[in-house]
């Protein structure tokens, strides 16, 4: 257990840095106006810890697909490239065709680019969203039913040691 809230914790303080950079460096390099009030904050902030241990249990729960260390990234990195374009992260979400939206919106990374967008576009932007607003409940509900199911996968995928050598 000391584990898994070890390295949550490294990829929560990880991602903050991050955040925190590239957020700078968009505000002050590019001119993008930052959300003004307390309430878009809190949301960043609970879309981002939520986003932090959900990915962050699933990739454990992940880590006894690839065989070894050296195969690791040839079999996760094409997994997250595809999930980056088809959830709006690359592209605009609302000009991918419904069915590739539908498939999207199966996992989690869908919702979290959908609460960031949700703090960092003006209300108007909602109209492009699927149901033309912002939903938030939706981002939490989906990505708790996650958070859940990477912590039994990970429950039952996790060894300390390979079994099979």
């Amino acid at each position: 257990m000391s584990y898994f809230i070890g390295k949550i914790g490294q990829v929560l303080v990880t991602a903050v840095l991050q955040a925190a950079l590239l957020i700078a460096a968009a505000a002050v390099a590019f001119g993008v106006p930052l959300p003004s009030d307390a309430e878009a904050w809190a949301t960043f902030a609970g879309v981002l810890v939520l986003g932090v241990a959900t990915c962050a249990i699933l990739g454990i729960g992940l880590s006894a697909l690839p065989r070894s260390g050296k195969s690791a990234t040839a079999v996760i990195i094409p997994i997250v490239l595809i999930l980056q374009f088809i959830s709006g992260v690359y592209i605009q979400f609302s000009l991918l065709p419904e069915w590739l939206q539908q498939i999207a919106n199966v996992f989690p990374l869908a919702w979290l680019a959908h609460g960031m967008r949700a703090v960092f576009l003006p209300d108007a932007y909602a109209a492009l969203e699927a149901g033309g607003e912002w939903n938030l409940p939706g981002v939490a509900i989906v990505c708790g039913i996650w958070l859940v199911a990477g912590l039994v996968l990970t429950r039952v995928t996790f060894r300390w040691i390979r079994k099979d050598g």
